[in-house]
């Protein structure tokens, strides 16, 4: 993992939320240029409601559309633990800390505890685990590695694949502009 700044001038969609996402990532110790890359691939910096769903359970919310764990109590005030998820700052906060912080432990475990299943189904690349369970639950990618088979076969339209590729993007683009 390449902890590099995120500092990407070519994407000001998502370098107008660059203070977020860099005290996000630092609060959760993962990388700036992964919790970026989830936000491309997401919404492309959008801050919206996911498209074509109706608000409530099971839509997803913000710039990272997060879904799990929603409190829709107020429908035009989605919270996690208290976290307003249509302000940019808070959204980013929860998936960077509630989710893929746990994420990347769980790859990192992974990788130590069963190196052969891992590097089969996740590439070898803790990014793509975490992009591949970002997407489909980490439970999704232990099945894979059960299963001998790519995690991104239980992704969403290769979403795994997609972000990994993002996040290499980005890392070499902010390691151009410090």
């Amino acid at each position: 993992m390449d902890f590099v700044k995120f500092n990407d001038l070519a994407h000001p969609e998502l370098m107008k939320y660059q203070n977020d996402i860099l005290y996000a990532s630092a609060q959760a110790n993962i990388p700036s240029c992964l919790l970026a890359a989830i936000v491309w691939r997401e919404t492309g910096g959008q801050n919206i409601l996911q498209i074509g769903v109706l608000p409530g359970p099971g839509a997803g919310v913000g710039l990272t559309q997060i879904t799990a764990g929603v409190d829709w109590s107020d429908i035009n005030d989605p919270k996690y633990h208290g976290y307003h998820l249509m302000q940019p700052a808070d959204n980013l906060y929860v998936a960077a800390n509630y989710f893929i912080k746990g994420l990347v432990q769980s790859a990192e475990d992974a990788e130590t505890n069963n190196s052969a299943a891992f590097q089969r189904s996740c590439r070898g690349e803790l990014i793509f685990a975490v992009a591949c369970g970002y997407n489909a639950g980490w439970g999704a990618v232990i099945d894979a590695m059960s299963e001998g088979v790519d995690a991104d076969t239980k992704t969403t339209n290769g979403y795994g694949a997609d972000v990994f590729a993002k996040y290499l993007t980005l890392v070499n683009d902010s390691h151009n502009n410090p």
